[in-house]
């Protein structure tokens, strides 16, 4: 039915959709459009997804502290639909936490280690990570190559009681989706989203073969990405409605505590 729906050209209905992996404002790097809160609120309304939690561009890429204030600002003003990630940069590791976790729709940290031009397990993210740890809050790193899980999976370790969401690595590479397999498969605190711009038909069935429809959930990096074409891949698969249903957005509801 969910495929179905989609297929038809309908938006969806009577599913709960959580993006886990998107982003708020625009980036001087890529060409981008409906950046702002109000237009990725219409795009969520015109596809019939519910919410999604989102870091601010701005924060990854320029002023890590203005990206997360505008990114707070957006979850006052869309509350239930818009959630926040807080971007941590091991260039201001004096960023105070609590305050943005004292506003109930923040709900993790954002990890982009690639644009901050450090490597996930620098030491200088270690007191975020402690936080994160403390708190039972998730974590979503930006997890392109293979190395960048190796480190995630340490960290895991290190750090049993965050929830650590490695984006991107189900659906890349294969070199990058076996140390996915092995790391979600040794450290239950580990999960993994589909957020990729291209992807082979079958990709969807097998990370669920593999690493089970409870440790996958739906992202798909808007505004970067189109996301109609991520949440199509996912609803027209050959899973079954229930392992859908979990991916788009029960996973994420029980991850992100919604």
């Amino acid at each position: 039915m969910i495929g179905e729906n989609v297929l038809r050209g309908k938006p969806f209905d009577g599913v709960y959709i959580l993006d886990i992996h998107a982003h708020l404002h625009c980036s001087s790097d890529f060409q981008m459009t409906h950046t702002s809160p109000e237009e990725v609120v219409d795009t969520l309304d015109k596809l019939g997804v519910d919410g999604i939690c989102a870091s601010s561009i701005i924060s990854i890429h320029a002023d890590c502290r203005l990206g997360n204030q505008l990114m707070l600002d957006a979850v006052k003003k869309y509350p239930g639909r818009i959630y926040g990630y807080v971007t941590v940069s091991p260039h201001d590791n004096e960023i105070d936490l609590d305050p943005f976790f004292a506003v109930p729709g923040v709900k993790g940290l954002k990890v982009h280690a690639a644009f901050h031009r450090a490597s996930i397990d620098d030491p200088r993210y270690d007191p975020f990570l402690e936080y994160a740890d403390k708190k039972g809050l998730p974590v979503l790193f930006h997890a392109w190559e293979a190395i960048d899980t190796v480190h995630i999976a340490r960290l895991a370790a290190r750090y049993p009681g965050a929830k650590l969401i490695i984006g991107h690595g189900a659906m890349r590479t294969w070199e990058v989706k076996r140390e996915v397999i092995a790391a979600v498969k040794k450290y239950e605190n580990i999960f993994a989203d589909t957020t990729v711009s291209v992807a082979y038909d079958g990709a969807i069935e097998y990370a669920v073969r593999q690493l089970g429809a409870d440790r996958l959930c739906y992202g798909s990096d808007l505004p970067f990405y189109d996301c109609r074409h991520v949440v199509g891949k996912v609803a027209t698969s050959r899973l079954t409605d229930g392992e859908k249903e979990k991916i788009l957005g029960g996973n994420a509801r029980r991850i992100l505590g919604v």
